[in-house]
């Protein structure tokens, strides 16, 4: 048995995690529990400087030596004081940029908190969760009477991208911006996202959606690891 607390960026990625994600994983005695990090009195996901990521990281894979821990944050919008940030920004490859933060990440926070390598393994988005919905935009559209009629220019956006995960991250063309300014009625984060990304599928999602692909593969083989 395999236990894996994924931290996610905010509600839709902890929704995700517990309503597609885990299920998915369950029969092979992979267990991922969802956590989102509290920011304050009575608010959790959001606002994660690294700072703040750090110490939450760091304490939760103290607490038990047996667990993993990974993470479920959006490329886009990343706090700059993340490690690699400034080097980053020189790859116009949004999937080769997430390599690049992921690979500083986690040194950042395996000698922060002192464990074993392989128990920490970053994931960062590119360029966030909504991205992985644009794999089939005719299937989105199914989630809403109404959507079907918008589906081809969320097409459009889709067909202008090498894959979902280049569709790229200006403050008004992000994944998540473009599916709030174009479906009528409004697309809703933490209602649509889980369930457009259930119905969708993750095999058709791990088909074109490569970086998020080699995440979950990783998260397959810690049993032969062990």
């Amino acid at each position: 048995m395999i236990e894996i607390i994924v931290v996610g960026e905010g509600p839709t990625e902890f929704f995700f995690v517990r309503d597609v994600l885990a299920p998915a994983f369950t029969p092979d005695e992979i267990f991922l529990e969802p956590r989102l990090i509290p920011t304050g009195p009575g608010g959790r996901g959001g606002a994660l400087s690294f700072q703040r990521v750090l110490r939450y990281l760091r304490n939760t894979l103290r607490q038990r030596h047996d667990t993993y821990v990974t993470t479920f944050f959006d490329l886009y919008a990343l706090y700059t004081d993340f490690p690699g940030f400034a080097e980053s920004q020189r790859h116009r490859d949004p999937l080769q940029r997430a390599i690049l933060l992921e690979r500083k990440f986690a040194h950042a926070v395996i000698q922060e908190a002192n464990v074993r390598a392989d128990r920490f393994m970053p994931h960062l988005q590119p360029y966030e969760f909504e991205a992985l919905l644009f794999t089939d935009v005719h299937k989105l559209a199914e989630l809403e009477p109404g959507w079907s009629s918008f589906a081809e220019r969320l097409e459009t956006a889709r067909a202008n991208a090498p894959s979902p995960e280049y569709i790229n991250d200006g403050p008004d063309t992000h994944p998540s911006a473009r599916l709030e300014s174009t479906l009528r009625p409004s697309y809703r984060k933490t209602l649509h996202g889980p369930l457009a990304a259930e119905h969708i599928g993750l095999a058709a999602i791990e088909q074109v959606c490569t970086h998020f692909a080699a995440w979950l593969q990783r998260i397959r083989t810690l049993p032969l690891l062990r």
